[in-house]
């Protein structure tokens, strides 16, 4: 029990401060991803959507990126080659076991942005990678890049959180890795039970406490499973654990918070 506990603690870094994101979706922007037009928009190099355009301002830092450009970003790295769902970048490890010391120096945070930025070149939209980034540029006093990679986690989050309402199959939040899955739930404070397969595409999480009468919550898998690679992939890790690392102490990020 309290091995898992402490597994859980990384997933919680950021709750504070996206609690009440779901309750202020606006259904305006809620529609599915539409493979076909996004894939296109994002391999037409007249396009305000093509993908080494869209993503070099992603990399530079550029806090004016629109939901759109998200979506883009996010459902178009589908179809770049660095796209490897069933892989774990062995920097994110290496962020994880820096975390388990029971107190951090300027070095520890130097070493989780230098880990960040690399583990961040095979997986540039992993909310926990850029949450660590966010912590640890707060951490060392460098503002900039705080607020650069809050905006980041901003944008990636609600680009999942338009992509559906969640409450149905047929309205499901899409992601493109598992471990997102997690991150997403963590992010509004939101537990849930083992994992339910509804379909080939779509999966279900009864939540651990109902709230709003809310049930559960639906998760559209569908791009992963595109890449599923011909030799089978470790079993995957399910629940509230990360990566089966236990942490020592939960850490709390410091995070600017926009009006």
């Amino acid at each position: 029990m309290i091995k898992s506990l402490m597994r859980n603690a990384v997933l919680f870094l950021f709750v504070l401060f996206f609690a009440n994101r779901l309750s202020a979706q606006e259904d305006s922007v809620v529609r599915a991803p539409d493979n076909d037009r996004i894939r296109y928009e994002t391999l037409d190099s007249s396009s305000p959507y093509y993908y080494p355009s869209l993503y070099y301002r992603y990399c530079e830092g550029d806090t004016t990126l629109t939901l759109e450009d998200y979506r883009h970003l996010y459902y178009g790295f589908v179809w770049q080659p660095e796209y490897k769902p069933f892989e774990t970048p062995l920097a994110h490890d290496k962020i994880l076991m820096i975390l388990e010391s029971d107190s951090l120096g300027e070095a520890d945070f130097q070493e989780i942005i230098r880990l960040g930025k690399e583990a961040m070149e095979r997986e540039p939209f992993s909310p926990s990678l850029v949450n660590y980034l966010v912590y640890a540029y707060g951490s060392i006093g460098d503002t900039l890049n705080e607020r650069i990679n809050y905006y980041r986690l901003e944008g990636i989050l609600d680009a999942i959180r338009s992509s559906g309402t969640g409450l149905s199959e047929k309205s499901p939040w899409h992601i493109i890795y598992f471990s997102h899955v997690n991150d997403f739930l963590a992010s509004a404070n939101i537990r849930c039970k083992k994992e339910q397969i509804i379909s080939r595409s779509v999966a279900y999480l009864p939540v651990l406490v109902k709230q709003k009468g809310v049930k559960g919550y639906y998760f559209d898998f569908s791009r992963i499973y595109m890449k599923r690679p011909e030799k089978k992939p470790e079993k995957r890790s399910t629940g509230w654990e990360f990566n089966g690392i236990p942490l020592k102490k939960r850490v709390a990020p410091t995070v600017i918070k926009t009006e």
